[in-house]
């Protein structure tokens, strides 16, 4: 499973600056580690990993080597994504961001198999305004919802159980996407978006 290309999508960075200056969040997780304390954020770092490794099937340091981190706005927002502004980045760059659904360039990396959308609005912004151009144009790729890592309301040990069995919730991108929720500790489990 190691060659699965694993695209993680978000909708907008926290901030101009929000990781440690390191600004290429791909970048940001293959230089995370311990003697840099994970640049400061441990529990962000390790709940996607957890996510990666269930999807790869495999614990492994290298499993970032078959990941990317895209946000649909790529310039910074605050605590809270404005909808509208995200909107208005992807319309106006489209190419660019079709790029990371459709590249066969292997310098600016090619395209993934796999996509976990993190948050609902992530969800609600890919549904609206890429997912009729990336079914028709991507057909064999697979598609996971996840809670974002960054809510307080994700437990590890919920999240490390969910990524377990994964894959069984990798649906093709012409199928309901299924939907990994967590509301505290009594209220979480999947569902179909």
């Amino acid at each position: 499973m190691s060659s699965l290309r694993t695209l993680f999508v978000a909708t907008e960075p926290n901030g101009g600056n929000p990781n440690s200056g390191v600004l290429d969040m791909g970048d940001w997780f293959r230089t995370a580690n311990q003697s840099n304390n994970y640049h400061s954020n441990k529990r962000f770092h390790s709940q996607y990993r957890m996510i990666l490794d269930g999807i790869l099937r495999t614990e492994s340091g290298s499993n970032f080597s078959h990941f990317r981190f895209m946000d649909l706005k790529a310039t910074g927002g605050g605590a809270k994504s404005k909808e509208s502004d995200i909107v208005n980045y992807i319309e106006s760059k489209a190419l660019e961001i079709a790029q990371y659904f459709f590249s066969r360039n292997e310098n600016f990396g090619l395209r993934p198999h796999a996509i976990v959308l993190l948050g609902n609005s992530a969800y609600d912004l890919f549904s609206a305004q890429v997912f009729d151009t990336l079914r028709k144009y991507n057909p064999g790729l697979k598609w996971v919802q996840m809670r974002h890592p960054s809510a307080r309301t994700v437990a590890n040990d919920l999240l490390r159980s969910a990524c377990t069995g994964i894959n069984v919730h990798l649906t093709s991108i012409d199928q309901r996407v299924h939907k990994w929720f967590c509301k505290r500790r009594l209220q979480y489990g999947w569902t179909t978006a």
